[in-house]
This record gives structure tokens, C-alpha cells and sequence, in this order.
């Protein structure tokens, strides 16, 4: 029997009926009196007799050497007494309810908002991260089909561009996706935990460690009012605006997260009782917050009152998009550092801050490390002290707070040749501060 070629597939006409013609295996080329051509496999089951025959798809889309192709591994069902045409119609089945990397994406995003796992910021990057660097690749794959090879290809192709961080953090976005859709059942197993951030050139940095002293909080604070300073109206440096120079001056304040200061809402504040509430959505661990607001820090928001208190946000910029960004904090940070008298300090971030003030309650203040943590809303490292340690020891935190606010009145701002006199809106008395 001589077998086909791609030629005669191609040469094979049409006639007035339905004929076959034969390329040995039970593979046959099928050719209809409309001229379209399809393959058919021809076989029996160990025990029957019968001839079936199973439609395997059309010339159009099947050549003649991937027809060849599938041959094997029909040969070996039907050897195993399994008619082709079911296993078929299951692997159909199968991947008509398999679903694609994004749609899994999709599901999991919505169940951490839905459940207020992690925090609006955090669900953010998770999006923004797949959106910029995983979707293009992985996007279209189904789910249980996604292998390590697939997402060692996407995580090269950011380590490639030097992102290093991201490289890392995307890697936890895999791993976090896969595990809920491993606990769903739309995949077998997370290929992503046979991956380490070190197989990318991604591993975590060394923890910082610089903390600003005193006299560089004293610097960092001259600059902020340098650069909102105004003559004639005109700002000195047109650097600053001053709703991002008090944020900053939070941040050294209060020492909490520069998101949570840049999404200060009014309906958070207590002014009579000098406290600031973030609710539990708003922080890290979930938990409500309460920070005791000194002479200062209150005065710094009030001066804010005339431009935003008509509106949710104590930051809010005016321009209908809400609050200001956080990245807008760091990024006035990294302009003032590249001009004196802060480019001649030791490099520092804007997360250096939180640091600085936790470092000044302990060496200046002698405030207790369980205080502290507590004032950084830190949850205990030891599991046990957080299953059954409740105390808040709310009045040594307060008393840290409002001694931090008084020491950086005096140590940090009150200097002689640039002093701003407001009525303190707790005592009704003069403060002074830059």
C-alpha cells in the first residue's frame, strides 16, 4: 500500500460521493463532495468486532505528519480497551472548566478583597504587578498547564531588566494565585514552590539600617521649610507644596507608614482628645491603631484645615483623584537630597523615617521595646505573646508620643531664626515651631 504524501493530500479532488483514502494505521484522509478534507482513524476494540471510526479534524488544521503524529497514543488506548472518542471528550470536558492564568488572577484578587486578607496598597502592587510584568506571558496559559519553565521564563525576563525587587515580589504573587487556585482544584500542584528568589539573582536585600539622628532630623526639617518658604507668593525653591512638607513632618512625628499618613482622612482625628484612629483596613496587620497626636503634630494638620477639610482627606491634592500618592512622598524626598544641606547627609529613604523615630523613642526617650512595637503597631514575633498578650499599654505609648512631640519641638524644629508662633490647640498656649 503506497502511504500518502503532502502533495496528493493537496491533489485529492473532490467526486460526485464521499471517498477515503488509505495511509496505513487505521489513518485514512477523508474527502467530501464539497472539497473539504478531513482525517479519519479507523479502529476496533480488543473484543469487538466493529469497525468505529473517530474524526480527528480537518486538513485545514492538521497536517498529514501531525495526524501521523497522533497515532500512538490512540493505538494505545484502544489497546487498553478504551474507546479514543471518550478520553477525547473527557480531556474536552476538562479544559472547557480549566481556566486561564488570568481568569485565575481575576478569582484571586477578588477573594482577598472580598475577605480583607491584605490591605487596598497591597492588592494594588499584586495588580499592578501582574498587569506590567507577568500577564503579556502567562496571561492566555491555562492554569494547569502553566509549568516551572513558564514562570522561570517571566521571572527571567524581569530580572533581565534589573528589577530585582520586583522580580522577587512577583514571584510571591505566583505563589500566592497558585496556592488559592491549588485549594480551589483548578490545578494539581504550584510550580512556583520549586522557585527561590535566588535562582533569579532576586534575593531579599539585607535589612537597613540607617536611622536619622537628631541633628540630620534637624537638617531634613530646615530643608522642608527652605523649600516651601514663599516670597511674594512665590515659593523659594518651587520645590515643595506645603500638604507634602507636613506629610513628611508626620512621618517623623508619629513614625507610622507613609501610607497611612498620605491617606489621612479628618474623620479619623479626635482633636479634643489628640488621637488619630486608623481603622483596620488601613494597616499592615489588620489591626485598629491608635495614635496619640502631641502640641505639634496638631498644629501642622490644622494649619491644612483652610485647604482640606471640606474634603475626606486630610492630603487630598484637589484635583478629584483623591489623596496624595505615597510615591509623591518619596519622591520630594529624593529631590531636596540632591541639594544642599541634604546631599551632604549620609543616603537615607523615606522609610528611614519610621526607623529614625523608633530609634529616637529608645535612645532619647529610653521608651520600652514592647512599647515601641506596640507604637509601631508591629505584631509579636513570638506566636505565643500574640495568642495571649492583649495589652496595649495605651498610656506608656501615649506618653512616648506626646514626649517625642515636645523633644522634637525643641531639639529639631524651635530654632531662633526660624520660628512660626500658633496658638497650641489643646492648652490654648504658644508653641513654637518652624
Amino acid at each position: 500500500m503506497t502511504k500518502l504524501t503532502a502533495k496528493k493530500v493537496e491533489n485529492a479532488k473532490p467526486r460526485s460521493k464521499e471517498y477515503k483514502l488509505h495511509d496505513g494505521e487505521g489513518l485514512f484522509l477523508r474527502i467530501r463532495p464539497s472539497s473539504a478534507k478531513s482525517w479519519l482513524f479507523s479502529f476496533s476494540l480488543p473484543g469487538d468486532r466493529r469497525l468505529i471510526r473517530m474524526t480527528l479534524g480537518s486538513v485545514d488544521r492538521i497536517s498529514l505528519k501531525e495526524a501521523r503524529s497522533m497515532l500512538p497514543s490512540l493505538h494505545k488506548l484502544v489497546a487498553n480497551g478504551i474507546d479514543p472518542r471518550h478520553a477525547r471528550a473527557v480531556t474536552q470536558a476538562e479544559n472547557t472548566q480549566a481556566v486561564t492564568m488570568q481568569c485565575l488572577f481575576d478569582t484571586w484578587i477578588e477573594f482577598v478583597k472580598l475577605t480583607n486578607t491584605i490591605t487596598p496598597s497591597w492588592v494594588k502592587r499584586h495588580e499592578n504587578r501582574w498587569r506590567l510584568h507577568l500577564k503579556k506571558s502567562l496571561g492566555n496559559l491555562l492554569a494547569k498547564d502553566v509549568t516551572r519553565t513558564h514562570l522561570a521564563s517571566a521571572l527571567d525576563a524581569m530580572a533581565r531588566k534589573g528589577i530585582k525587587e520586583e522580580t522577587r515580589k512577583a514571584l510571591t504573587t505566583l505563589n500566592l494565585m497558585l496556592d488559592y487556585g491549588l485549594t480551589r482544584h483548578a490545578i494539581e500542584h504550584n510550580p512556583a514552590r520549586m522557585l527561590k528568589p535566588k535562582d533569579f539573582a532576586a534575593s531579599a536585600t539585607r535589612s537597613r539600617d540607617r536611622a536619622l539622628s537628631l541633628p540630620e532630623l534637624r537638617t531634613l526639617w530646615s530643608a522642608l521649610d527652605q523649600a516651601t518658604e514663599t516670597r511674594k507668593g512665590v515659593a523659594k525653591t518651587s520645590t515643595l507644596s506645603i500638604i507634602t512638607a507636613i506629610a513628611i513632618k508626620l512621618l517623623v512625628l508619629t513614625g507610622t507608614r507613609r501610607g497611612e499618613v498620605a491617606g489621612m482622612r479628618w474623620d479619623e482625628l479626635n482633636f479634643e482628645a489628640g488621637t488619630w484612629t486608623l481603622p483596620s483596613n488601613r494597616t499592615k496587620n489588620r489591626k485598629q491603631h491608635v495614635i496619640y497626636l502631641g502640641e505639634l503634630a496638631l498644629a501642622l494638620i490644622e494649619i491644612l484645615k483652610p485647604l482640606t477639610s471640606n474634603m475626606p482627606f486630610v492630603f487630598d491634592t484637589g484635583r478629584n483623584t483623591g489623596h496624595i500618592h505615597t510615591d509623591s512622598l518619596t519622591t520630594a524626598i529624593n529631590r531636596l537630597k540632591k541639594s544642599a544641606p541634604l546631599n551632604e547627609l549620609k543616603p537615607f529613604t523615606i522609610h528611614d523615617l519610621r526607623r529614625s523615630a523608633a530609634t529616637a523613642w529608645g535612645e532619647h526617650l529610653k521608651v520600652k521595646p514592647h512599647v515601641i512595637e506596640q507604637m509601631l503597631n508591629h505584631q509579636p514575633l513570638n506566636k505565643l505573646i500574640a495568642i495571649y498578650q492583649r495589652a496595649t499599654y495605651a498610656e506608656e505609648q501615649k506618653a512616648a508620643w506626646l514626649a517625642w512631640d515636645e523633644m522634637t519641638q525643641h531639639q529639631i524644629v524651635n530654632k531662633l531664626d526660624n520660628v512660626v508662633v500658633i496658638k497650641s490647640i489643646k492648652q490654648n498656649k504658644e508653641i513654637k515651631f518652624a
